[in-house]
């Protein structure tokens, strides 16, 4: 996979009517423009399924793509986490896309791209004026509350070629019904950005964050995890609080988060020493919550 060409700056603006607030469809055509990426990524804009992932990786079993493809949704009736979590989302209120690459890496190391790529949308957020933070290993909060996820999964056809498919969801308003759905504490972006700019400019962030996790996915492919890891101690919502790791909704093991390591393992400073710890079915709490 080649390099993006990367500018530096925000995308072009969207081309959606205000008039139709959020239900309005989205532009195929203004993702194009705003990601800039035409000859290299193949874009497609559907106005709803059940989940961009799923719809991806179906695909990629059938036959891996040569190049990446994006996938942006306006609405998901299906959409997921990780453990199989629900995702949440009314029409037109969330940006909803999957990425899907061609994966020459170990297939282990798809757990690593998944902070590496929340790293870089976090990033991107904050270039926008949200002062979004992670919670390891593919949560992006907003004052503590959970503004969006990040789902990757992997795809073999049958030639046995490996897909990367990366899934993003990030809340641009929520309404009561939606957060009563919502199994956590939410977040939105219409809390920091005014919702009449948010309608105009969905193109324009759907493309930021998508060329944020292509930047990642490329990036990692030729330099690991290593360059990721300082810009996630910049970023770690939890550093230097006591947190509780969860398994199956119980408490497993307590202790300070001490960083992250090379395969984007979280180490944690445990009575027992410094452990490392993989993603698999756990999840991070504060404890202080």
């Amino acid at each position: 996979m080649s390099g993006p060409n990367t500018t530096g700056r925000p995308p072009a603006t969207g081309e959606v009517s205000g008039s139709q607030g959020f239900d309005g469809p989205l532009s195929v055509e203004a993702i194009e423009r705003a990601l800039d990426l035409a000859d290299s990524v193949r874009v497609e804009v559907v106005e709803q399924t059940g989940s961009t992932n799923d719809d991806l990786l179906e695909l990629a079993r059938i036959a891996a793509p040569v190049t990446p493809a994006l996938l942006v949704a306006g609405h998901q009736f299906a959409g997921r986490g990780r453990h199989g979590r629900s995702w949440h989302d009314a029409r037109g209120r969330a940006l909803l896309f999957s990425v899907a690459a061609p994966w020459p890496q170990d297939p282990a190391a798809a757990a690593a791209v998944t902070v590496a790529c929340g790293i870089s949308v976090a990033e991107a957020l904050r270039e926008r004026g949200v002062d979004a933070r992670l919670k390891w290993p593919n949560d992006l909060l907003l004052s503590g509350r959970k503004l969006g996820g990040i789902l990757t999964e992997l795809a073999i056809d049958s030639h046995g070629r490996a897909s990367l498919v990366v899934g993003l969801g990030v809340n641009l308003s929520l309404g009561p019904e939606a957060r009563v759905a919502i199994d956590q504490p939410a977040a939105a972006l219409d809390e920091r950005i005014v919702e009449s700019r948010l309608v105009c400019e969905r193109e324009s962030w759907i493309a930021w964050l998508a060329r944020a996790v292509l930047e990642a996915i490329d990036r990692f492919e030729r330099e690991g995890f290593s360059p990721f890891r300082a810009r996630f101690e910049a970023l770690f919502a939890y550093s230097g609080r006591r947190v509780i790791l969860m398994q199956a909704g119980l408490p497993t093991l307590t202790g300070v988060p001490a960083g992250i390591d090379g395969e984007g393992r979280l180490l944690l400073s445990t009575d027992d020493g410094v452990q490392a710890i993989s993603s698999g079915e756990l999840s991070l709490r504060p404890a202080d919550a």
